[in-house]
C-alpha cells in the first residue's frame, strides 16, 4: 500500500469518526461554540505521523512543502500552527478536512474506567457553558458517547508503526512532511 492509500483510507476513517462524534454533540446538545478554537491554543495536543499525513499531502500538492518545514522548525510558536486567529478568542483550523484524530475527538466523548463502564470526557469550557446539560448527561445518554479508545484502536490498526510514537502536533506535520518528501524522492506519490 502506498502512501495515498494510507492517507486516503484514514480520512474514510476520520469521516466515519467525524459523523459519530458530531451525531453524539448534536444529541446532547455540547457542541463547540463557535471560533472557540482554546483547545487549539494549547501547546500540549499531540498526533501521530500517519493522523498528519492527509495535511502533509495536500501541502506537498500544493508544492509548500519546504515553505512548510521552514515555519515549523523556526517558528517558537508552540500551539497548533494550523489555528488562524480571525479575532480575540476566536479562530478556526487553516486545513479543517485535515485535522487529526484528537481535534475530531475532543469536546465530548466517552472512555472506559476499571469497570468497563462509560465515563465521560468532557471540555472544561463545555462544562462551564452547559452545567445542566452535562448533569442530565451523568444519568442518560451517557453510554451512547462514541468511545476514544475504539477509534484509536482502529487508527493504529491502519498503520501501527505510524502511530507508535506521538508527537506536539508541530512537530508531527512536521515529520510527516519529510516522510511524504522522502517518498517523493524514491516513487510517485
Amino acid at each position: 500500500m502506498n502512501i495515498r492509500e494510507f492517507a486516503f483510507n484514514l480520512q474514510k476513517l476520520y469521516e466515519e469518526m467525524g459523523q459519530a462524534f458530531s451525531t453524539y454533540q448534536k444529541t446532547t446538545g455540547l457542541n463547540c461554540m463557535s471560533g472557540c478554537g482554546r483547545c487549539c491554543l494549547n501547546p500540549d495536543v499531540e498526533a501521530s505521523i500517519l493522523e498528519m499525513l492527509p495535511l502533509a499531502l495536500r501541502i506537498y500538492d500544493e508544492k509548500n512543502v519546504n515553505e512548510w518545514i521552514n515555519r515549523l522548525e523556526t517558528s517558537e510558536q508552540e500551539s497548533c500552527l494550523l489555528y488562524q486567529s480571525v479575532s480575540e478568542g476566536k479562530g478556526q483550523c487553516g486545513f479543517y478536512q485535515e485535522r487529526p484524530s484528537i481535534c475530531r475527538m475532543f469536546g465530548v466523548a466517552g472512555s472506559l474506567d476499571k469497570r468497563k463502564e462509560v465515563a465521560l470526557s468532557i471540555c472544561k469550557f463545555l462544562k462551564e457553558e452547559y452545567p445542566e446539560k452535562i448533569e442530565s448527561l451523568k444519568t442518560e445518554k451517557k453510554a451512547d458517547a462514541p468511545i476514544l479508545m475504539h477509534w484509536s484502536s482502529r487508527l493504529t490498526a491502519l498503520h501501527p508503526e505510524l502511530t507508535k510514537e506521538r508527537y506536539a502536533i508541530n512537530d508531527a506535520l512536521r515529520r510527516a512532511l519529510e516522510k511524504v518528501a522522502f517518498y517523493a524522492q524514491y516513487q510517485k506519490i
